[in-house]
């Protein structure tokens, strides 16, 4: 989400009423020199918070903390994600093979000498975007591929469509590619390519990609790469590096200088199943369950050196399952809740991963069950957000102090959060 306004350190806590305002434009030509100040709005932007079980979708304005729309969807959602601009919540309704869309009010236009925000209402677009099972989400400089994984009972094939903020904005999908087979995988975009799962005639679930290349508003193949990942699940792209985890470590995928795209298999001291990475940080994080009891490992992968260490967390034991997980917005910090309610915040730095600060109780009574707590990073601020289902409430964690600064009651049970608004 790119923006050329100046960083600002005004520091905001919810329930804080801000008296904004947006300056018109004007209709002036060379002699209009306002300040680019006037087209600026210092907002903290606003969280998508899904309650649980029900289908509603409330949009909180972290400017003056009230609730500034309250949508009913036709289901439950699945998961909601930010779209690749900021603007959109997209709500997933993975059982009933919809998405909805909600415009959250605040964004941002490129007027050539300068960038305009906007500020506005919050609303339920009438665009929907229909497949079997929408389930992976993939957001990846300003484009988003949403995977449906189709449906094999009905014979509805797997398929992934291209979303971006403009294409949104006019009612359409950017771009769109039908598959062969129904599959649980995932469609990354890298640049002008889209990497995908790939299923192997006879094979249950995927273990190889396929390249395609952006034509308009469709795709054309480019090849299907010969490594073989087992047990396929998660991806990130940073970079032009695509990478998916596989259940005895993972393979990246990039581009070759001959042309074409290339896959390297890395193995790990157990399976990956889930990879973190961020935009701003030329690394990934390798995430997978295994042993007795289960238990969440760490792994970072370095793609220049194709080498993949494990993480040591501080205090984290034998029995800990990851719950929730999450960079801030810089990529200086990952965040890690374990499933008794403690936040780890781990840093990278000198060759290797610290765990810098430790929050016991952060969540002070976790569910046995989902919902657990969901993770959100403010693009504006340095802040994370923590819902905490059992308590009825929003954790706001300031990102550059590691320390929980606020818990906000919200009066029902949350389950999904996204963050709304223009990144600075």
């Amino acid at each position: 989400m790119p923006s050329h306004a100046a960083s600002r350190s005004t520091r905001f806590a919810l329930g804080l009423v801000a008296a904004l305002a947006l300056a018109a434009c004007g209709g002036g030509g060379g002699d209009d020199d306002h300040a680019h100040e006037d087209y600026d709005i210092d907002t903290a932007g606003r969280l998508a918070i899904a309650e649980s079980g029900s289908p509603t979708l409330r949009l909180h304005d972290l400017d003056s903390g009230a609730v500034v729309g309250s949508f009913t969807l036709a289901n439950s959602p699945s998961a909601v994600y930010a779209s690749p601009g900021g603007r959109y919540a997209l709500a997933l309704q993975r059982p009933q093979d919809v998405t909805q869309i909600v415009d959250g009010g605040i964004w941002q236009e490129d007027h050539g000498d300068h960038d305009h925000d906007y500020k506005q209402d919050p609303r339920l677009l009438t665009m929907r975007v229909d497949g079997p099972q929408p389930t992976h989400y993939d957001d990846r400089a300003g484009q988003a591929a949403l995977f449906m994984d189709g449906r094999a009972a009905t014979a509805q094939n797997a398929s992934a469509l291209l979303l971006t903020d403009a294409g949104i904005a006019a009612g359409q999908v950017s771009a769109t590619l039908p598959l062969t087979a129904p599959m649980h995988g995932f469609a990354e975009p890298n640049g002008d390519h889209l990497v995908t799962s790939a299923l192997v005639a006879g094979a249950t679930s995927p273990t190889q990609v396929e390249i395609y290349r952006r034509q308009g508003s469709a795709y054309s193949f480019v090849q299907r790469l010969d490594a073989v990942c087992p047990g396929m699940h998660g991806s990130y792209t940073q970079g032009t590096t695509t990478v998916a985890g596989c259940s005895d470590g993972a393979m990246l995928v990039r581009p070759v200088a001959s042309g074409g795209f290339a896959a390297t298999r890395v193995t790990a001291p157990s399976g990956i199943s889930t990879i973190a990475g961020h935009p701003e940080l030329a690394r990934f994080v390798g995430v997978g369950n295994s042993g007795t009891p289960s238990t969440t490992r760490f792994y970072d992968i370095d793609p220049a050196t194709n080498a993949v260490t494990p993480i040591a967390i501080a205090g984290w034991g034998e029995g800990r399952l990851r719950r929730a997980h999450g960079f801030d917005r810089e990529g200086r910090t990952l965040f890690v809740l374990d499933d008794q309610g403690t936040l780890y915040a781990l840093q990278y730095g000198a060759g290797a991963w610290t765990t810098r600060a430790t929050l016991t109780g952060a969540v002070p009574a976790m569910p046995a069950a989902a919902p657990f707590p969901a993770f959100a990073a403010n693009g504006a601020r340095d802040e994370v957000y923590l819902s905490d289902p059992s308590g009825k409430q929003l954790l706001v964690v300031d990102a550059a102090q590691l320390q929980v600064k606020q818990r906000v009651a919200l009066g029902f049970t949350p389950s999904y959060l996204a963050w709304l608004g223009i990144a600075r």
